[in-house]
């Protein structure tokens, strides 16, 4: 049995134990409380000063809105703004929710020591450059991660997640925090991310223009470490993922990107950007202080159809690639705070069978450069099955330049002159199997007005063919622009192979000339003509450049390429009225001319040739034909059935030769000294009309019996042939044509004892006669003849039918034309006969002219 005074002891301490549990409970009642109200309302004031102030000590100056406490979290910070510096004027930062962790112990001993900050699913805002109030915002979401601060400057953070414009970032980061000192470094760091806000800010800007994926968007791993004090120290690894992006009918199905930031430079070394077509591989550096930056990449991506995406294509839109174009491409740029970027690109360009409207090429390679306004397209080389193609051009808009080598033929360049005077004269070259050419030329172009343009080089060819004429080589250079096609300085061997008068006549294949220079002037509308010299047929050369001069130039059949000289100018349309083009051509071989209807034969050739608007003069024209030497003037109207006139002199042509050209009878024997004045309109000789004189010497147009019957027998007793009979060695007489009709009224011949006058006419277009001759016989003649004849002495003849051999009658006497009445009445007197033979001279201008006998 207990003893009273235990037991009351043991009261006691029942009481002890019942009034602590129910201060415990009251505590743990009273704490709840207080946290409730806390959380609640917030806790006090000290507290948010005092965790700002550990903050702080951390060169962290935030203002923090409201605190509450998180069991077993910690302290929750909510509207909390960071500043840039203890003076709290510039906001850099604006957290919806903190999660900040303290050091316990030392809280417990009224000490706030902060160990770790906590985001889990908030969001930020980042002012682009904190000194603007309205500048712009990044505004990162569902934001977490943790800061910890284990002591002095270290600074880590572990798993930072957010989203900044549907780009999700991942951050991890190691540093040093800041000493407690203000200096250029420092700065210079903030001038850093500043930088590099601004630079995430203009990035996100343009991804705002693109459509991502939804279910795996983009993602940037971002690792940093470094000592925040030394900004040059900072080191940030950096990576970007992306897929299926796109924007518009512009589609990419990968982006991928790796690389460092060192202080206030970004450096990606590897980046790659893909789509269902190639892709593009490169490095990029950028200064985000300066903004300057430089870059290496090498793309196989459809060029073309990106740029036609963007609007950008410009001269390349037209082009398409039967393979991918491989690009490699290096150069700096610089993104200036405002204004358009500026770039400096230098690359190359190489693909295989591309296409660009009619053209194509097996392979085109290019070095080019590119600084933003100017693109530079250096040591181009384009491989097509039928020539090569090298160039360089600079695109420096409106005005295009460039200098071209090329052996491709002219019918590839035709296209690009549409509508130009050069579409036609490109179309005017022929080609064969063999041909070759090569040119190099330099120029300029105004894409913003078309007739503004220029072009200077050469050109050389082989076995090509100019508006139909073939030529073996030919070489020139050139002066070109809209209002000027000037070719000087030019070389041509002509190939005669196939040309009608070679295969007529024989004479070399070819024939070489130069060229000084034939110019189109568009203003004249003329074509101007110099220094043309060779040995060459004359029309090939001038149907070059004058069609309807070369036609009429074909009437003169040289048998072999005469000694050429030729200049001037030729009107075209409307400047047909400037035309002088004069000509000096030589040969001393043959040439065929067709004149009254027969072809003559001409040799030693030497004429001047003058060109007209309407009319084309012959000049000083000497040849030799038929034995004889012949001189003459011509005036042709160069259009069809055109009229022709002129005149000619020749001495001694040897009338056996004549006779046979112009079906005569070739027996006759003489020699014919003569001169005509004449005009033809067509080509038939009933178009001819004209007037002249033809004297006869050295021939025997008729044996007369002096001894009448007694003739023939005495010449047989004397034993020669000609003896009792007197000829007619000479004659002479004027005539007149009348549409191919000549006729005469003073035909003139003697013998020592008689004289012949007669009238004729002879119709050049059915070659047919009808000529009457009157006979004085005189002397023993006479006599003889009286029983024959009412009129003493006197007799008459008809000749008719063809000019070649006509029918001779004895008819009745007429009355002859009072211009045969003197030389036929006449008595003739054997001392006076040799000097009334009929003379021909030459006047005062060196041509033929008659001069009666004393």
């Amino acid at each position: 049995m207990l003893r009273p005074s235990a037991v009351r002891s043991i009261r006691i301490i029942h009481k002890l134990r019942t009034a602590m549990a129910l201060l415990v409970f009251a505590a743990v009642i009273a704490a709840g409380a207080s946290l409730w109200w806390a959380n609640h309302t917030g806790l006090p004031d000290a507290w948010r000063g005092e965790i700002e102030k550990a903050l702080e000590a951390k060169q962290i100056y935030t203002e923090i809105g409201t605190l509450r406490y998180r069991p077993l979290r910690g302290i929750e910070a909510t509207e909390v703004t960071v500043f840039s510096g203890p003076d709290r004027t510039k906001a850099i930062a604006h957290l919806q929710k903190v999660v900040i962790g303290v050091d316990r112990s030392k809280l417990a001993r009224g000490e706030v020591r902060v160990e770790k900050l906590e985001l889990t699913g908030g969001g930020m805002t980042l002012p682009v450059d904190p000194d603007d109030p309205n500048s712009q915002v990044l505004e990162v979401a569902s934001l977490s991660g943790k800061v910890l601060m284990p002591g002095g400057r270290r600074l880590e953070v572990r798993d930072a997640r957010g989203f900044v414009g549907g780009i999700q970032v991942e951050m991890d980061a190691l540093l040093l925090g800041y000493r407690q000192r203000l200096s250029q470094m420092e700065d210079e760091g903030a001038e850093a991310r500043k930088a590099r806000r601004k630079m995430m800010a203009r990035a996100l800007g343009a991804l705002q223009e693109w459509h991502l994926n939804a279910a795996e968007p983009p993602l940037v791993r971002i690792r940093v470490e470094g000592d925040m004090d030394d900004p040059r120290s900072v080191r940030a690894d950096v990576s970007l993922e992306a897929k299926d992006f796109d924007r518009g009918d512009l589609r990419f199905s990968k982006l991928q990107a790796k690389g460092e930031m060192r202080g206030r430079l970004l450096v990606l070394d590897s980046l790659e950007l893909a789509d269902d077509t190639g892709s593009v591989k490169g490095r990029i550096e950028f200064d985000m202080n300066s903004r300057d930056g430089r870059f290496e990449a090498k793309s196989n991506l459809d060029l073309p159809r990106l740029l036609r995406q963007v609007n950008k294509a410009g001269a390349l839109e037209r082009i398409t690639f039967q393979s991918r174009p491989v690009i490699s491409a290096s150069g700096d740029f610089n993104l200036p705070e405002s204004g358009p970027p500026t770039f400096h690109v230098l690359g190359h360009l190489g693909a295989d069978n591309l296409r660009m409207g009619e053209y194509s090429a097996d392979r085109i390679d290019s070095d080019f450069s590119w600084d933003g306004t100017r693109f530079f397209l250096d040591r181009i080389n384009v491989k097509r099955p039928d020539g090569y193609m090298k160039a360089s051009i600079l695109f420096d808009l409106p005005l295009v330049q460039y200098r071209v080598e090329t052996d491709l033929k002219a019918r590839v360049w035709k296209p690009l002159f549409k509508g130009q005077v050069l579409e036609g004269v490109l179309g005017d070259f022929g080609e064969k199997p063999t041909t070759w050419s090569h040119a190099r030329l330099k120029g300029w172009f105004d894409t913003s007005l078309p007739t503004n343009w220029n072009a200077t080089g050469y050109a050389e060819a082989k076995d090509i063919s100019f508006r139909g004429v073939p030529v073996h080589t030919a070489y020139v250079k050139m002066a070109l622009d809209h209002d000027a096609l000037d070719f000087t300085d030019g070389k041509v061997d002509f190939d005669y192979t196939n040309y009608a008068l070679r295969k007529a006549h024989g004479g070399p294949a070819s024939g070489k000339g130069t060229v000084g220079r034939v110019k189109w002037d568009r203003p004249t509308s003329t074509i101007i003509v110099e220094a043309v010299d060779g040995d060459f047929w004359p029309a090939p050369l001038v149907r070059t450049f004058a069609a309807n001069v070369a036609d009429h130039l074909e009437q003169y059949r040289f048998h072999e390429p005469p000694k050429m000289h030729g200049e001037g100018a030729i009107g075209i349309g409307p400047g047909q009225k400037l035309t002088d083009l004069r000509i000096h051509a030589s040969t001393g071989s043959g040439l065929d001319y067709r004149f009254a209807g027969a072809d003559l034969d001409l040799n030693r050739v030497q004429t001047d040739v003058r060109v007209g608007p309407a009319m084309t003069q012959v000049r000083n024209l000497t040849f030799d034909a038929y034995g004889g030497s012949l001189r003459g003037v011509l005036d042709i109207e160069p259009v069809k059935d055109g009229m022709v006139k002129g005149e000619f002199d020749w001495t001694k042509v040897n009338l056996p030769d004549v006779s046979g050209a112009y079906g005569f009878d070739k027996k006759m024997k003489g020699v014919v000294t003569g001169r005509i004045e004449f005009s033809q309109k067509g080509a038939g000789t009933e178009n001819l009309n004209g007037s002249g004189l033809l004297a006869l010497e050295q021939s025997e147009l008729f044996s007369v019996p002096v001894f009448g019957p007694l003739s023939p027998l005495i010449s047989g007793v004397i034993g020669r042939k000609k003896a009792g009979f007197q000829e007619a060695e000479e004659a002479f007489c004027t005539f007149d044509i009348d549409k191919g009709v000549l006729s005469t009224e003073d035909f003139l011949t003697s013998t020592p004892s008689m004289v012949f006058t007669g009238d004729a006419r002879a119709d050049l277009n059915d070659m047919t006669l009808d000529m009457t001759m009157r006979m004085n016989a005189r002397g023993l003649l006479g006599i003889i003849t009286l029983p024959f004849k009412p009129f003493y002495g006197l007799f008459q003849f008809r000749g008719t039918g063809p000019i070649h051999e006509p029918k001779w009658t004895n008819v009745m006497f007429t009355s002859p034309p009072k211009r045969q009445e003197k030389s036929l009445m006449a008595p003739p007197r054997a001392g006076d006969l040799p000097d009334r033979a009929i003379e021909i001279q030459e006047d005062g201008d060196g041509r033929p002219t008659r001069k009666r006998a004393r």
